[in-house]
């Protein structure tokens, strides 16, 4: 009986198994990580839980410049002044991969709808 094939077998499997480990643990893209948050996010109770420890400020993004979604252009500057901005970590003008793109535009999904909430309780 020979063997040769089944050794070759075991190690090809094995050689497979190694090279499916070292992949999967590749680092991720602090980008990535800083918006990893958003996957379990409800931005309708985090805005509640804002509104109720009176921290009205609006949720922004930092792309070639800042933007706050749900906030007209012209308004930005108003509700900057009378509410505040906190920026969203992990937004850049640069996307850094599909992932990253993906979370980015959970993001801005996330921020319209906090920042509807919490433009109910504070105006410019």
């Amino acid at each position: 009986m020979n063997r040769f094939p089944t050794r070759f077998f075991i190690a090809l499997v094995l050689s497979g198994l190694a090279n499916a480990c070292a992949t999967s643990s590749e680092p991720i893209d602090p980008y990535v990580q800083k918006l990893q948050w958003l996957d379990a996010a409800d931005p309708q109770a985090d805005a509640e839980q804002a509104v109720k420890q009176d921290d009205l400020r609006l949720l922004g993004l930092a792309t070639r410049s800042v933007n706050i979604p749900g906030v007209k252009k012209e308004d930005m500057l108003k509700y900057e002044e009378s509410c505040g901005v906190q920026l969203i970590e992990g937004i850049s003008d640069v996307v850094r991969s599909d992932e990253h793109l993906r979370l980015m535009q959970k993001a801005r999904s996330y921020a319209l709808k906090y920042n509807a909430i919490i433009k109910i309780h504070c105006q410019p």
